[in-house]
């Protein structure tokens, strides 16, 4: 993108500590992710053992949404957040935070989020937000854990340290958020990867779980899908990666039918072999909201 776009900075504070939400401290287990239809965009909900969402990461969609005409009531029943629960956000473009402003639940929580230069509109959102807190740029690059009961854990990390000034357009993809989904198996284990925009040979956490020796058990397609930037480093990053025993692993290309970019470019992951891939346009024809990739 140009240079010459109006930028303007995250505001708000940095978390002062950086802990476990109670949901996912007091869940027995995390059962994998819900990758919700939201059109062009990302919502992503973490799982407990009984389906409940623990921690909600990103509440996207614009193109294509399915929220038009609905009540705020009826958009908190779709994309569900309960009292006490914390958003994360991978990053702020546009649709990844857009179904915020529509209803009320996620509004009322806490939400975490990466300090960038980005939109006004957007900097205007997360002021309006009342328990807004930014991650501190000291620590970009630390991976964070928070851990169930029985193990399992969600690992993340901030990429890249955000641009030092509004007049520089800042990529966010690449200074947001990286999110996997581990749960433990002597020393590996079956993990779930949840990139954001971010192209995953960008991602040091996950060029470590895949040296660790893990098993894929599935992704959600960086960037929607897309092909830009051209990763060739993606496909060598999943060339081989072995897949968790029971099934293959479910890559889910998260986008608008029909969007102008393009979306998605499924070449990106033929590197892995034995894979399902699930279009969120196709489960709208079904009428599925959204689907699970559960751990095995």
């Amino acid at each position: 993108m140009s240079g010459k776009l109006e930028r303007a900075r995250i505001g708000g504070a940095d978390v002062a500590s950086i802990k476990a939400p109670k949901a996912v401290a007091g869940a027995r287990e995390i059962s994998g992710a819900r990758i919700y239809d939201v059109g062009q965009g990302d919502a992503i909900a973490v799982l407990n053992e009984t389906g409940r969402t623990i921690l909600q990461l990103d509440y996207g969609g614009r193109q294509e949404n399915p929220f038009e005409g609905k009540s705020r009531a009826e958009i908190d029943g779709m994309l569900p957040v309960s009292t006490g629960a914390l958003v994360m956000l991978t990053h702020w473009d546009e649709d990844h935070w857009s179904t915020g402003p529509k209803g009320d639940a996620a509004r009322a929580v806490n939400w975490l989020v990466p300090r960038q230069v980005t939109s006004p509109r957007a900097v205007r959102f997360a002021a309006d937000l009342k328990k807004v807190r930014c991650i501190p740029e000291a620590r970009v690059g630390t991976v964070f854990e928070y851990r169930a009961l029985n193990g399992d854990v969600i690992l993340w990390q901030k990429i890249a340290k955000s641009s030092p000034s509004p007049s520089i357009h800042e990529n966010c993809n690449r200074t947001g958020v990286a999110v996997a989904l581990l749960r433990p198996s002597g020393g590996a284990g079956q993990v779930i990867l949840l990139p954001g925009d971010a192209p995953f040979d960008e991602v040091p956490l996950f060029v470590a779980l895949r040296s660790s020796g893990t098993t894929l058990t599935g992704l959600v397609a960086y960037h929607h899908g897309s092909k830009y930037p051209l990763r060739n480093g993606t496909r060598s990053l999943l060339r081989n990666w072995p897949v968790t025993p029971g099934g293959p692993c479910d890559i889910v290309f998260s986008y608008a039918a029909g969007n102008s970019y393009g979306h998605p470019h499924p070449d990106r992951y033929d590197t892995l072999t034995t894979r399902r891939e699930i279009a969120t346009p196709t489960l709208r024809k079904t009428k599925a909201l959204y689907h699970d990739i559960l751990f095995r």
